[in-house]
């Protein structure tokens, strides 16, 4: 690390009534939010399966409400979109109901948008993957906000700010991008990168078989920062990976998207067991080599 690599930062923190100045101290130490020079804001959550935020899988409303509280605080004023996508594992109407979402979008006067039923519009871009991308037409002048978890992920090993921009995609059968999963997350955050991260390690997600069957981790940790690959390089190290041999974040960083060096502020980062083995390990190479041979079955327009 030297003096002109981005900050991430590094704070303790607990869903507790403390936890919007532990937002907020991420905030001044990350440095200048900026978001002054856009006409609105839309915070990506995570929602994946029909898993209850205890088990680490999922944005937990109680940090998207000390988050809504402290940014509030600043920025009274601006309009505020709370955006997710459905898949063929997310039913994201439905979960914002059942998770106790509703309240806090009342509460704080957010609008809710379902990214797979707005207005879309189509970009050309020369991409790892894509030639042409269908995405939601509200992402595109907007200020976008990464409110990602620490977890792991059975496919791209991690699961955090870069990847939780797969979500912005309204397309519902997105496994059909899996076989090119690095590629494709790198085309969409060149497209649409997130001028905020913030990543939820209060409770993350271990193990090899996340989200759908990881384990809840306990790390008490939140992680921001103003560069997507910064923070997810300082995640996949305080998860036990090296950031270069994660496809998704070295593709991003070839992609001019952020820099893999960060200077880690705040707080030590935790010293937590995610519980991958060796062998947990081996499986997720065996994992993404079997991606790498699945059947193409879609053209690159997405």
């Amino acid at each position: 690390m030297s003096k002109g690599d981005p900050v991430v930062a590094v704070v303790k923190a607990k869903y507790d009534p403390h936890l919007k100045d532990k937002i907020l101290k991420v905030f001044k130490l990350i440095g200048p939010l900026k978001v002054e020079n856009y006409s609105k804001v839309a915070i990506k959550i995570n929602l994946c399966d029909a898993r209850s935020p205890d088990t680490g899988a999922i944005t937990h409303p109680l940090f998207l409400d000390a988050f809504l509280t402290c940014f509030r605080d600043i920025y009274p004023d601006v309009p505020v979109y709370v955006v997710e996508s459905d898949s063929s594992v997310v039913l994201a109407d439905e979960y914002v109901n059942w998770f106790g979402f509703t309240k806090v979008f009342e509460k704080h006067k957010v609008t809710w948008v379902n990214l797979s039923k707005t207005e879309t519009t189509t970009v050309n871009l020369n991409g790892g993957y894509f030639e042409k991308l269908k995405i939601p037409k509200i992402l595109l002048d907007s200020y976008i906000v990464s409110m990602a978890k620490l977890k792991t992920n059975s496919l791209t090993k991690i699961s955090c700010c870069l990847k939780n921009m797969f979500g912005c995609l309204p397309k519902i059968r997105k496994y059909i991008y899996h076989s090119h999963i690095g590629d494709v997350i790198a085309d969409l955050n060149s497209i649409l990168r997130p001028k905020l991260c913030i990543v939820d390690g209060i409770i993350g997600m271990g193990g090899a078989q996340g989200p759908s069957f990881g384990v809840p981790i306990p790390a008490g940790v939140i992680i921001g920062g103003l560069d997507p690959v910064a923070v997810d390089a300082a995640c996949s190290h305080i998860i036990g990976f090296r950031p270069f041999f994660i496809g998704h974040i070295r593709k991003s960083k070839s992609r001019g998207i952020g820099s893999m060096r960060y200077s880690l502020v705040g707080d030590e980062p935790p010293n937590v067991d995610f519980e991958i083995s060796t062998i947990d390990r081996f499986a997720f190479k065996v994992g993404l080599f079997l991606q790498g041979l699945a059947k193409k079955e879609s053209s690159r327009v997405g």
